[in-house]
């Protein structure tokens, strides 16, 4: 993060475990002090209805106001046990967010996974009619690979988008095929100025992934999260002018 210039951090359990003693929490906030970083969130984070108390103990722990979220049920789809999205525990964390004044920010899937929040629009549809607190983590490159255009979602749903998972892809219904953000089949200026037209407040998060070919040892490449960053940065400049 120090080397990209990078200064915000959405906290997964690798970087700070659920079990986490407050010493443990402690350390860890020094560390990012220490290299000009805030974590600003927690998550994604699957869970089911009678878990998510846990997980605002958690975000409340940490001392952050955005909790991103996965909420389902186990479903049977095609006789195979899947993930589904869960109005129940949707509506359990109406309650929670009223409580612990935590924001909900629903993360969104693609096509292929069509029973588990497939678009930003599905989830906003669920939650809707609940507090306000409960919105979304938007995320275009899954919004894209749906046949939506994410600069008109975000138009659409900004009054319940709290963060956003930014990426680029090849398109693909079928297939996740993240792409450096300049290689990608996405407009990224049409999102960026999508973002400015509604005021957008919150973080977007460079959602790093790389899906290397078979035989092939998984890794981050700091050039290809570089040419991300730097080509971000540079379209939110350019529309500063």
């Amino acid at each position: 993060l120090k080397a990209l210039d990078v200064h915000y951090l959405c906290i997964k359990d690798f970087h700070l475990p659920f079990k986490a003693t407050a010493a443990d929490i402690r350390t860890f906030h020094q560390k990012c002090a220490d290299h000009g970083v805030t974590g600003y969130g927690v998550g994604p984070i699957y869970f089911k209805k009678d878990e998510a108390r846990r997980y605002f103990d958690y975000a409340k722990a940490v001392g952050v106001k955005v909790l991103v979220a996965v909420p389902y049920e186990d479903g049977v789809v095609n006789g195979k046990k899947q993930r589904c999205a869960s109005r129940a525990c949707c509506e359990a964390l109406d309650a929670l967010c009223r409580e612990y004044d935590i924001r909900v920010a629903i993360h969104n899937h693609g096509p292929d996974i069509p029973h588990c929040f497939p678009t930003g629009d599905s989830a906003f549809e669920m939650v809707k009619d609940l507090d306000p607190r409960v919105g979304l983590c938007l995320d275009i490159g899954h919004n894209f690979r749906a046949g939506l255009d994410p600069a008109d979602s975000i138009r659409k749903l900004h009054t319940r988008i709290f963060d956003m998972h930014v990426k680029n892809v090849t398109f693909d219904a079928k297939r996740n095929l993240a792409r450096p953000m300049p290689r990608g089949d996405m407009n990224l200026w049409s999102v960026v100025q999508a973002l400015c037209e509604v005021g957008y407040t919150g973080c977007c998060s460079l959602e790093y992934e790389s899906f290397p070919a078979k035989g092939v040892k998984p890794g981050v490449k700091l050039g290809d999260v570089a040419e991300s960053v730097g080509y971000f940065k540079g379209l939110m400049k350019a529309a500063e002018g």
